[in-house]
C-alpha cells in the first residue's frame, strides 16, 4: 500500500480530519489523539481573528498522509501533523498505520527548522503526549527528545454513576448562552476568567460556527445582577456518545461559591440526556483545579507530559 504526504488544503481536509479523530477514538477506546473540541477550538477560537480576516495562516503548518486505497477510491487520511501553540507539534495517527509516525517526525522537524530566525541561539521544539504511549515515547527517545516531566491531565467521569448534587449561592442561575444580546457578558466572563482581552462578540460568533458547537451545551451562570460569573464549552460527539468540557472558567470575583461544579454538574446532566456515556476535561496540575473536577465526578484520569528536542 502506497503511502504519500501533500499539504493541507482548506474545508475539505478539515472535514477529513475530524473523521479520522471520530474512527481513532472508535477504535482504541480512549484518549490517543485529540478530540474534536480540541481541533475545532484550535481553529475557531485560539485562532478566531484568522477567520475574521478569512486568512488561515495556521494551514501551511499541517502536513497530511494519505493511504491509496485503489480501485478508484478516495486516498484514506492515516495521519496529521499539526501545530497548537508557535513552537510544537502534534501527531494525528490512525491506529492501524502507526509504523509512519517516524516520517512524520522528520516533517516537523524540517518543517520546524525551516522557520528558524537566522539569529535564534536556541529554537526547541516541543510535543506533548499521554503516559500510556510507550511506542511514541520510544520514538522520541531514539530521536533525541527529553522528557520533562508530567504537564497535566485529562480527567475522565463515566455517565453511568450518578450526578453530584451541587446546589447553586442564592440569586445565581444556570442556564445556556440565548442569543446575540448574550455574547458581549459571555466574551466579558472569558476575559476576566483568564486574565486576558482576546474575546470580544465577534470572536464568539466565530466558535459558534464550529461543526460541534451546540448552544443548548455553552453555560453560563448568571449572578444577581445579571453579569456572568462562569461558563463552560461543552462539546458532544454523538458519534462516540462522548463529551468534552474546554474550557471551563470562573471570574475572579465570583469563586470559591460552588458555581463552576453546579454549572459542570448540569452540563453532565445534559450530556446524560443526549445519550453521552463518558465525559472528559483537560486540566493542568494545579490541586484546586483537580480537586474542583474530582468532585464533580472526573475521578479517573490519564496523564500526559511535555518532551522538548532542543535544536
Amino acid at each position: 500500500m502506497t503511502i504519500t504526504s501533500r499539504e493541507y488544503r482548506g474545508e475539505e481536509d478539515f472535514e477529513r480530519v475530524r473523521e479520522l479523530l471520530i474512527e481513532s477514538y472508535a477504535i482504541t477506546g480512549r484518549i490517543h489523539n485529540w478530540w474534536l473540541d480540541r481541533w475545532e477550538v484550535f481553529r475557531f477560537s485560539a485562532r478566531a481573528l484568522d477567520e475574521i480576516a478569512d486568512a488561515q495562516s495556521w494551514e501551511k503548518d499541517v502536513r497530511l498522509w494519505e493511504a491509496d486505497a485503489g480501485d478508484a477510491q478516495a486516498p484514506r487520511l492515516v495521519g496529521v501533523v499539526n501545530p497548537e501553540d508557535g513552537g510544537d507539534f502534534f501527531l494525528q495517527i490512525h491506529p492501524h498505520y502507526r509504523h509512519i509516525e517516524e516520517e512524520m517526525l522528520a516533517w516537523a522537524e524540517q518543517h520546524h527548522q525551516a522557520s528558524r530566525p537566522q539569529d535564534a541561539e536556541r529554537w526547541p521544539l516541543d510535543t506533548f503526549l499521554y503516559e500510556h504511549d510507550e511506542e511514541r515515547a520510544a520514538l522520541l527517545t531514539r530521536w533525541g527528545y527529553e522528557n520533562l516531566g508530567h504537564d497535566g491531565y485529562t480527567r475522565i467521569c463515566s455517565l453511568d454513576k450518578p450526578i453530584p448534587k451541587a446546589p447553586l449561592a442564592p440569586g445565581y442561575v444556570v442556564r445556556n448562552v440565548r442569543g446575540q444580546e448574550d455574547l458581549e457578558n459571555r466574551a466579558a466572563v472569558a476575559n476576566n476568567a483568564f486574565g486576558h482581552n482576546r474575546h470580544n462578540a465577534e470572536t464568539v460568533r466565530v466558535l459558534q460556527r464550529a461543526p460541534t458547537y451546540r448552544q443548548d451545551l455553552d453555560l453560563v451562570v448568571v449572578a444577581p445582577d445579571g453579569t456572568f460569573a462562569a461558563y463552560c464549552v461543552v462539546w458532544f460527539g454523538e458519534a462516540n456518545r462522548m463529551g468534552w468540557y474546554e474550557p471551563v472558567g470562573a471570574h475572579p470575583a465570583h469563586r470559591r461559591r460552588g458555581l463552576t461544579k453546579a454549572m459542570m454538574c448540569e452540563g453532565l446532566r445534559r450530556l446524560q440526556a443526549l445519550g453521552a456515556t463518558v465525559a472528559h476535561v483537560g486540566c493542568g496540575t494545579g490541586e484546586a483545579a483537580n480537586r474542583l473536577y474530582e468532585s464533580v465526578g472526573f475521578t479517573d484520569f490519564e496523564r500526559d507530559f511535555h518532551w522538548r528536542k532542543e535544536f
